[in-house]
């Protein structure tokens, strides 16, 4: 008989043990599955959506009369200040060594004007960048501005002055059109009037001057501190800074998660290297006898580790196939509920490793009684019952 038929004829024989044992190996693939897969998606999410945040650099003149803030950054603005900043400084900063990293740069200039009996504060911007820059906006009336004549207000703006999308506003000497109006977002964001950047400088007679300029340098692996540290080099007489805190604390979340996942998967995988251990323990001491006649009857020690070998390798590819098809179902079922927008993929390269992993991890747990139950001698095995 050929001694795969052999450890077919075995694992029929005892098919609640095999069933047991591969269920157990199966939660135990899943578990880990599951677990290191969620990490992973959490932490590609996390750096698919760190552009949500917005700016992460901030770069304003180095002034001592600041007092508005806008984008929780104060910003110089105070009539009679020249503002030390200009376009020529995007430039400057587009030479960066790490200028690559840079995504988004969205200039500003910041002033007060009179609208309708009452001062209010003038954002002069590029639309197409500070739009790109701040995906939390959004224009609850009308549109974005496509020309130098059309204006953009905050919430508050519009309900203070009591303005529809169509209507006109005079700032200084212009009159302009109110293209579209941001919802509300609860921060002073909501207050200003935002005009295109070039009319800005040009009503305030301050041609091609800045007083504040906001940055999105986020990507897989950006060093923000180097790309402000290079900037700051660049344009001394500037103030940059970079607005790490809410990304610092959901990596250090993200960080104590994968760590907990890591842990939790390594204790499971122990738990089923024993699981394993005692049930091969368990088989060759129950099948002694079986081992004698075989011995017996001329089979070699190199054929009966070959028979409980071949059993282990049909359990390890079975509870390895099920375990990953299994976590890859669990998955998809917590994935939503952690707010996580990536989809759980079948992962062939997983799957296979998957496979890999438990028939090596079998394999070698099945080592030690395996090894032990081939080297009895067959008077020993017999009589042993």
């Amino acid at each position: 008989m050929r001694l795969e038929r052999i450890s077919l004829v075995n694992i029929r024989k005892h098919p609640l043990k095999t069933i047991l044992l591969v269920t157990a190996l199966s939660v135990t693939v899943a578990t880990v599955v599951t677990l290191l897969s969620i990490t992973r998606l959490m932490y590609e999410d996390f750096q698919n959506k760190l552009d949500s945040f917005g700016s992460n650099m901030v770069i304003v003149p180095k002034a001592a009369n600041l007092s508005f803030t806008y984008s929780g950054v104060s910003a110089a603005f105070t009539e009679g200040l020249v503002p030390r900043l200009d376009e020529d400084n995007l430039n400057e900063i587009k030479k960066i060594r790490n200028a690559e990293n840079i995504k988004v740069l969205s200039p500003k200039l910041i002033e007060f004007a009179e609208v309708g009996k009452k001062n209010y504060v003038i954002v002069g911007v590029k639309f197409k960048r500070e739009l790109s820059i701040k995906k939390w906006w959004r224009i609850a009336e009308g549109k974005a501005p496509k020309t130098a004549s059309q204006v953009l207000l905050g919430s508050r703006a519009a309900r203070l002055l009591r303005k529809k999308v169509g209507q006109t506003i005079k700032i200084k000497d212009r009159k302009l059109t109110i293209a579209g109006i941001l919802d509300s977002v609860g921060s002073e964001e909501d207050n200003p009037i935002y005009i295109d950047l070039h009319l800005a400088q040009s009503i305030f007679n301050k041609p091609g001057q800045l007083n504040m300029i906001e940055a999105a340098t986020w990507c897989y692996n950006c060093p923000i501190e180097r790309i402000v540290a290079q900037v700051r080099e660049k344009l001394p007489q500037a103030r940059v800074s970079a607005v790490l805190q809410a990304t610092k604390l959901r990596n250090q979340v993200i960080g104590k998660f994968r760590l907990f996942a890591f842990t939790l998967s390594g204790i499971v995988v122990v738990v089923g290297i024993m699981i394993v251990f005692t049930s091969i323990q368990t088989v060759i001491r129950e099948r002694r006898k079986e081992i004698g006649i075989f011995r017996a009857i001329g089979y070699r020690r190199l054929n009966i580790l070959e028979i409980v070998f071949f059993e282990v390798v049909l359990v390890g590819l079975l509870s390895g196939m099920l375990g990953y098809l299994l976590g890859w179902q669990i998955g998809k079922l917590i994935l939503p509920s952690m707010s996580i927008d990536l989809p759980m993929k079948f992962d062939l390269q997983v799957a296979y490793f998957s496979l890999l992993a438990t028939v090596v991890l079998t394999l070698a747990t099945a080592i030690y009684p395996s090894v032990k139950g081939a080297n009895l001698s067959p008077i020993e095995a017999i009589n042993d019952v």
